[in-house]
C-alpha cells in the first residue's frame, strides 16, 4: 500500500476530526488524479469494506474520493475484473437508499469500458438508485460521449423503466444514442404500445394533481416532487415516440394536450408534429405565441419546413430573445416556472469582457405575480443568459449592462474575499477603509467583502445614506454608493459590487463605441432633468 493511500485510509480511520482537516484541504486528495492502478484497486478493495451507515464527515470523505476517482477513471479501460467485481459488491452492499451509492455507478460509466457498463446496466435493473437526482450523476458520463457500446446498454437498460427514479433517465439516453446516431434504430422501438401504457398513466396522475391538488403543505410537498418525476418521463417519451416515428402513438399524444403544463403539451404537439399529425402542427403553431415554447416551437418548426405558418412577430429578433429568457427562468435550476409578463427593454452591440467581437445585448424585463406579492426584475440574453433574485429594475440601463458584464467577468487578478477568509494586513485595511466610509457619513457600515481588481482592492460594506440602504464600495481614492432600490428584493452587497466591477470592465470596452456614449449620454439628460 502506497503511503498517500495508507495517510487517506488512516484519516477515515481515525475520526471525524482528521475527516473534516482533509476535506477542508482540496489538494489532501488530489493524488487520486493520478493514481496508480494498485492504488485504485487498494481503494476499491476500501470501499467494499465501508459500513451501510457513516457519518457526515466521512460521508463528505467518501463523495471527494469517489469524485476524483471518476476522474481518474473517466475513459479508461484500465480496470481489472476484480475491481469491477469490487465495485459491484460495495454497490449491492451499501444498497439503493445509501447516500453515496449513485457514485459507485458513475465509476462505471466513466470508465465506459464494455464489461465496465453491461455491469452498469445489469446494477441499475436490479437495483436502481432510489433518488432520481442520484441517479441522474450516474447517468451523465454517458450523455457526454461521442460513442458508446450501445449493444451492451440496450435493451437490458430498458427492463428498468418500471423504476420511476431511472425511467427517464434511461429514456433520454436511449434518445441521445438515437440523436447522435449511435443505432439503426431506437432501442425502444419495439416498445410502443408498453410505452403508450406508461404515458397514459403519468397523463392521468398529472391531471388528477391538476383538478384534486393536494390541500395539506406536507402532502402538497410529497405530491410535487411525484409530479416532477411524472414529467421527466413524460417528456423523455414524448421524445422518444418523435424519434421512433411510430404512429401508434399519436393517440397517446393526444391524451396530453389537455394538460395544463406547457412544456409537456409543447412536447407533445412537436412529437405529433413530428409523426405528421395535422392537430400536432396546428398546436405548434399556436404555441409560438407563448414566450417560454418558442425557442423550441421555432427550431421544430424550421426543421419541419413550416415557419411560414408561424407569424412574423413570433420570429423576431426581439421576440425570440423574450423566448429565450422565459425558457431559461422556467429551468428547475432557476425558476422553475415561465415568467407572467416578459419584455424587452434595450437591445444594443457592445464590447464585452471575454469576448474579441461586439456582442448584441438585449436586456428583458420580466415579473412573476404570485399570491405573496410581485417579482419583477431583468435578465440579459447574449453574450450570456442570466438574472439575479434581486430587483434591478430601478437601476438605469447602463449599471445593469454593468451588472452582468461584473458577474460574468473572470480573471485570475480580479476575486473577492469575505470577512471570515481575511489575512490580518487585509483585516487593517478593511478596518481603516470601515473608519473613512463611517467618517464620510454613512450609517453603521457592515463589511460584506474585500474586493481585488487587478492591484486595487476596495471594501464592500452594506449601509445607508441619508436614510437610503445600500452599497458603500470604497477604494484608497473615493466611495461610490449604490442604492439598494425600494423593492422587497433590493440589490445587495454582491450585485453591487458586480456594478462597480461592471462599469470598469465596459468603459474599457466600449469607451469609443458611439452605442455605449449614446447610453450614457441619454442618462446624463435624464438625470438633469430631474
Amino acid at each position: 500500500m502506497s503511503d498517500r493511500l495508507n495517510a487517506a485510509l488512516s484519516g477515515w480511520l481515525e475520526g471525524d476530526q482528521t475527516l473534516a482537516a482533509l476535506v477542508s484541504h482540496k489538494e489532501a486528495l488530489q493524488w487520486i488524479l493520478s493514481a496508480e492502478e494498485l492504488e485504485i484497486s487498494g481503494i476499491l478493495r476500501f470501499l467494499e469494506s465501508v459500513p451501510p451507515e457513516i457519518t457526515d464527515p466521512q460521508r463528505r470523505f467518501l463523495d471527494r474520493v469517489l469524485n476524483l476517482l471518476a476522474m481518474r477513471l473517466r475513459g479508461a479501460e484500465d480496470l481489472e475484473a476484480d475491481d469491477l467485481h469490487r465495485i459491484a459488491t460495495a454497490y449491492r452492499k451499501w444498497g439503493a437508499t445509501h447516500r453515496m451509492g449513485h457514485l459507485l455507478l458513475a465509476l462505471l460509466s466513466a470508465t465506459g469500458s464494455e464489461a465496465a457498463l453491461q455491469l452498469f446496466a445489469e446494477l441499475v435493473v436490479e437495483q436502481p438508485p432510489s433518488n432520481s437526482n442520484a441517479a441522474a450523476i450516474a447517468f451523465v458520463p454517458l450523455l457526454r460521449q461521442d460513442e458508446l457500446p450501445t449493444e451492451t446498454l440496450f435493451p437490458k437498460l430498458l427492463e428498468a423503466l418500471s423504476h420511476l427514479s431511472v425511467a427517464s433517465l434511461v429514456l433520454d439516453l436511449a434518445n441521445y444514442v438515437t440523436r447522435q446516431g449511435m443505432v439503426a434504430r431506437h432501442p425502444a422501438s419495439d416498445r410502443v404500445e408498453a410505452l403508450g401504457e406508461l404515458f397514459s398513466g403519468l397523463v392521468a396522475r398529472l391531471s388528477k394533481f391538476e383538478s384534486e391538488p393536494p390541500k395539506e403543505a406536507k402532502d402538497f410537498a410529497t405530491a410535487k416532487v411525484a409530479v416532477t418525476e411524472a414529467t421527466s418521463i413524460a417528456l423523455a417519451i414524448c421524445d422518444a415516440f418523435a424519434l421512433i416515428g411510430d404512429e401508434k402513438a399519436v393517440g397517446k399524444l393526444k391524451s396530453a394536450l389537455d394538460l395544463k403544463h406547457r412544456k409537456l403539451k409543447a412536447d407533445a404537439a412537436i412529437a405529433l408534429a413530428k409523426l405528421g399529425n395535422e392537430e400536432g402542427k396546428e398546436l405548434l403553431v399556436e404555441l409560438a405565441a407563448e414566450p417560454v415554447c418558442r425557442p423550441r416551437v421555432l427550431a421544430v418548426a424550421e426543421e419541419l419546413d413550416m415557419l411560414a405558418k408561424i407569424p412574423a412577430e413570433h420570429q423576431s429578433e426581439q421576440a425570440k430573445v423574450e423566448g429565450e429568457l422565459a425558457a431559461w427562468l422556467s429551468l428547475d435550476t432557476q425558476f422553475g416556472m415561465p415568467p407572467h409578463e416578459v419584455h424587452q427593454v434595450d437591445s444594443r452591440e457592445l464590447g464585452w469582457p471575454g469576448f474579441e467581437e461586439t456582442q448584441r445585448c438585449h436586456l428583458i424585463q420580466y415579473a412573476y405575480h404570485m399570491p405573496g406579492g410581485t417579482f419583477q426584475s431583468v435578465g440579459i440574453v447574449g453574450p450570456v443568459t442570466q438574472s439575479f433574485a434581486v430587483d434591478l429594475t430601478s437601476l438605469p440601463l447602463p449599471d445593469i449592462y454593468a451588472a452582468f458584464a461584473g458577474w460574468q467577468a473572470e480573471h485570475p487578478e480580479v476575486f473577492e474575499l469575505e470577512p471570515n477568509m481575511w489575512q490580518p494586513n487585509q483585516q487593517e485595511l478593511a478596518n481603516n477603509l470601515l473608519q473613512r466610509v463611517a467618517s464620510e457619513g454613512y450609517e453603521t457600515p457592515q463589511p460584506a467583502m474585500l474586493g481585488f481588481f487587478f492591484g486595487d482592492v476596495r471594501l464592500i460594506a452594506a449601509t445607508r445614506r441619508d436614510g437610503q440602504a445600500g452599497t458603500a464600495v470604497a477604494d484608497l481614492r473615493q466611495t461610490t454608493f449604490y442604492p439598494a432600490g425600494e423593492s422587497r428584493h433590493p440589490v445587495g452587497p454582491r450585485e453591487a459590487y458586480y456594478v462597480h466591477a461592471g462599469r470598469e470592465y465596459l468603459q474599457a470596452f466600449n469607451e469609443d463605441r458611439p452605442e455605449w456614449v449614446s447610453l450614457h449620454e441619454s442618462l446624463s439628460d435624464q438625470e438633469e432633468a430631474e
